[in-house]
């Protein structure tokens, strides 16, 4: 990817097939990229945001578009996403594509970086073996409909949980404003709730938060980087956490085992520790101005500004409610 030039200061993002943005340290399949939005783009959309009402949790703030969720994870309207949305967030989303071959499970990142006329001449070679998808394509709607926006003040977080089954297994996030370290583990087959009972446990990002102290799932994260289920002294195994560095701007893809397989978090820290080109699973494709700043750091950042996160999904389930309620408009009471 080409650097910026100074005497164009905010050019539209040039994009590429999205095996170029793999995470290749990762299980299957997330995919990061570091400069999805310019710094004009990002500042109307910040704008935009503050002139909607928001939803005040304990310790963060959250607004739903077109509407929250039902408890059943149906989607009550069949609104579209606001334009602020959709513009160009959504379009630049629908625009990234896969490449792939009947011949192989996946397209190496090595051919994004090849000429154009070697590109062309290996698509005309392989006419019917390569077809081109993009990330909503097999989604119910071919495109996200429903948008959570979380605020996250330095100092706040969520601790680990699974999105669930209400959406299609895609999942887009847009970071604004700051930096966050997300946090990723496997699921455990079972984990032991507070009264004793074995059984899985979710929670949607935001939706589902509980008071002080009460948690959705046992897990905790520990000051080593380690999940250990709190409620098992005798428990000494131990998962490694996978970190993913979110910069102000960039755009995190989760989906197949990353998806369906894994609890996701961010911990409620003034200071991210512990950043290595070892540790942070997206290094390669963090801007050489952010991998500076963690080195001469030590492999500290302070989070110094309110970070705002865009979760894009498709929820399966949407339902008109004023059908369901003979015509009346709902509202809160």
């Amino acid at each position: 990817m080409s650097n910026t030039s100074l005497d164009h200061p905010d050019p539209d993002p040039v994009l590429h097939p999205l095996e170029a943005y793999k995470i290749k340290s990762l299980p299957p399949n997330a995919y990061y990229i570091p400069s999805f939005l310019n710094p004009t783009e990002s500042t109307t959309l910040l704008s935009q945001i503050s002139k909607h009402p928001w939803t005040t949790l304990t310790h963060r703030r959250l607004q739903p578009h077109p509407a929250p969720l039902t408890p059943s994870g149906h989607l009550l309207t069949t609104k579209s996403l606001p334009e602020f949305l959709v513009t160009p967030v959504v379009d630049r989303i629908l625009s990234l594509s896969f490449t792939s071959s009947s011949s192989s499970s996946s397209s190496s990142s090595s051919s994004v970086s090849s000429s154009t006329s070697e590109s062309n001449d290996s698509n005309s070679n392989n006419i019917g073996t390569k077809t081109t998808e993009g990330i909503f394509t097999k989604s119910p709607h071919s495109r996200p409909n429903h948008v959570l926006i979380n605020e996250y003040p330095p100092g706040t977080g969520i601790s680990p949980h699974e999105d669930g089954g209400a959406y299609f297994p895609v999942v887009c996030t847009v970071s604004l404003g700051a930096h966050i370290i997300l946090q990723v583990t496997p699921k455990k087959k079972m984990v032991i709730d507070h009264n004793n009972n074995n059984s899985p446990k979710e929670e949607e990002e935001g939706e589902g938060e509980k008071e002080d102290g009460e948690k959705e799932s046992s897990e905790t994260i520990t000051d080593d980087n380690i999940y250990t289920n709190k409620n098992d002294e005798n428990n000494n195994t131990q998962t490694t956490v996978y970190k993913i560095f979110q910069e102000p701007n960039s755009l995190l893809i989760t989906t197949d085992d990353m998806y369906t397989e894994h609890l996701h978090g961010i911990e409620a820290v003034k200071v991210d520790e512990g950043l290595t080109d070892q540790t942070v699973a997206n290094w390669e494709l963090l801007s050489e101005e952010t991998r500076i700043r963690i080195v001469e750091g030590g492999g500290k950042v302070e989070r110094e500004d309110v970070r705002i996160s865009l979760t894009y999904r498709d929820v399966l389930k949407v339902k008109d409610a004023g059908k369901l309620f003979g015509g009346r408009a709902l509202g809160r009471r």
